[in-house]
């Protein structure tokens, strides 16, 4: 069993790339090693599911768009995201869907963070704004900071 899975999801479409920027910032900080898997997913649907049947604590991170200023950093502990109704995700299977299904069918680790970065627009081929790369940066100070603790 891994010990810790991140999953940055995302696209390469302007800040959209706000999971994998925070994956990327994670990986410049080293904290990639034995027992702590980093991926970045391209927008995965119900293929995330099955990343969360072997790992004990896995921490997603998206793009989410609900109102909050560009860059605005959300956490969702177990007790909150099944009740979120605004979205954690620009794809059409969302995060939050995926989480629903998986909880359903009794695939969810034992510990679970959600995070979402405000995102503003979502341009194909784009670079992200200064703000969600700040925020990306900012988020992955904080994991890094969780997984020492």
């Amino acid at each position: 069993m891994i010990a810790v899975r991140i999953l940055g999801i995302g696209s390469p479409s302007g800040d959209d790339q706000a999971g994998w920027l925070a994956v990327d910032a994670l990986l410049a900080e080293g904290m990639q090693s034995t027992g702590i898997d980093i991926q970045k997913l391209d927008r995965p649907g119900v293929n995330l599911i099955p990343l969360l049947d072997d790992a004990a604590w896995v921490i997603l991170i998206d793009a989410m768009q609900s109102h909050e200023p560009i860059g605005h950093i959300r956490h969702f502990g177990a007790d909150d995201w099944p009740a979120y109704r605004h979205g954690l995700s620009s794809h059409g299977l969302g995060v939050l869907d995926a989480m629903a299904l998986a909880r359903e069918l009794g695939s969810l680790p034992p510990r679970l963070d959600l995070y979402g970065i405000e995102i503003g627009a979502a341009n194909p081929g784009e670079p992200a704004s200064s703000e969600v790369c700040a925020a990306a940066q900012q988020l992955a100070r904080r994991i890094a900071a969780d997984l020492v603790a």
